[in-house]
């Protein structure tokens, strides 16, 4: 929990202009006066890639606040593989949610049972009540944050690695091919027979 903590406390609203150094100052009396500390752990389904909805991965989900962070393992901060604040939750199925932080991206998450479905729904949606207070309270908007900024979160930085890695693999694959096309033009038609 002592990891969770030190990346809870992690928002650098100080690294931004000067005005918006005063919100990081004010920002743990904001949190203990909005709610409790208490954190919803659970193994969740986490779809991974958008386009493809049977692709699902098993994480650690770990909720405290307004903060949602997805764990490979439970609770190993080597092993984390995003944190969003949540800005809004909506059921998208049985036993689904889909989330949007504040950048506008979503992300969808299924649900072992409808009885924890009920509790992450519940408590989702108070997270989200929490980052619109946040919002309201400093009178701010996500593009005004600096991008280390734990409001902005870490999905469209995994998005766009996830991109990124794709398009390298595509690339290799093509010069990959390339070269074998090559070195088949290059090699002699075969052994000469000579009477």
């Amino acid at each position: 929990m002592r990891a969770l903590k030190k990346l809870y406390t992690a928002d650098e609203l100080t690294f931004g202009p000067p005005s918006l150094s005063s919100a990081s100052s004010s920002r743990s009396t904001f949190l203990t006066s909005c709610g409790g500390d208490d954190a919803l752990e659970d193994w969740v389904y986490w779809q991974r890639d958008a386009h493809n909805s049977t692709c699902w991965t098993k994480v650690f989900a770990v909720l405290e606040n307004e903060f949602l962070w997805l764990f490979k393992s439970e609770k190993r901060a080597k092993s984390l593989f995003m944190q969003i604040a949540v800005a809004t939750v909506e059921a998208s199925g049985d036993r689904q949610l889909r989330l949007v932080d504040p950048n506008g991206e979503d992300l969808e998450l299924w649900l072992r049972d409808s009885e924890s479905f009920e509790l992450w729904h519940a408590r989702l949606h108070e997270a989200s009540a929490t980052t619109a207070a946040y919002f309201r309270a400093h009178a701010l908007e996500v593009e005004q944050l600096p991008k280390s900024s734990a409001y902005r979160g870490s999905l469209v930085a995994y998005r766009r690695v996830g991109t990124r890695d794709r398009c390298r693999a595509l690339l290799a694959r093509l010069v990959g091919n390339w070269r074998l096309k090559r070195s088949r033009r290059a090699l002699p038609a075969g052994p000469y027979s000579i009477s």
